[in-house]
């Protein structure tokens, strides 16, 4: 890996907390009665709040194949469920993340937040009277 991305990776260990990103994202997962399509509402680097009006799995239960839809390409993850509310989502904390994976949803997470900065810092356009 090069040494760049380990610098990136660093710093963003360091930041978890800051990168949460609150935005809709597709995905799928794979639910005891077959693949779900939801949306993500809140993302990090280490787990994911996913909109399930349907389905909930219980707290602790393990999801296999968390595919969040990119046009980058997808991400595929799998985690642990740490809360979850009935007819509304759960929270996964993602595990067993390889360092290519993990590079990718820092990177994503990353931009997100630096889009939504940008957006909302300002406009440039001057004021027409």
């Amino acid at each position: 890996m090069p040494r760049l991305w380990r610098k990136v990776l660093r710093t963003s260990r360091r930041r978890q907390e800051r990168q949460r990103i609150e935005r809709h994202l597709d995905c799928t997962w794979l639910s005891q009665w077959g693949e779900e399509r939801c949306r993500i509402s809140s993302l990090s680097p280490t787990g994911c709040y996913i909109d399930s009006r349907f389905t909930t799995p219980a707290v602790g239960t393990v999801v296999q194949d968390i595919t969040i839809l990119l046009a980058t390409g997808d991400l595929v993850l799998q985690g642990t469920v740490l809360d979850s509310m009935r007819g509304v989502g759960f929270a996964v904390r993602f595990t067993d993340v390889d360092e290519e994976t993990r590079y990718r949803l820092s990177v994503l997470v990353q931009d997100l937040h630096t889009t939504v900065e940008d957006r909302i810092g300002g406009c440039t356009t001057p004021a027409l009277r």
